[in-house]
């Protein structure tokens, strides 16, 4: 497991945005430690096209807080 802090894509708003109720997300972002291996789509406005998949230690300048539910 890998401890996320603030700032890296696991606690990000655009991290899995196509499914934010997902409940690895809330997992995630409760207990801030993700799987090395989890991967998931980044949906920030400048990224989406990319369609880039990242890990939840990714991080970039597009920063958004996820509000946990």
């Amino acid at each position: 497991m890998l401890h996320i802090h603030e700032g890296q894509c696991g606690l990000c708003t655009h991290f899995g945005e196509e499914h934010p109720q997902d409940q690895r997300l809330t997992h995630i972002r409760t207990s801030m430690e993700a799987d090395e291996e989890f991967v998931d789509i980044c949906g920030h406005p400048l990224l989406e096209r990319l369609h880039l998949k990242v890990t939840a230690t990714s991080g970039c300048d597009g920063f958004e807080p996820a509000v946990v539910h």
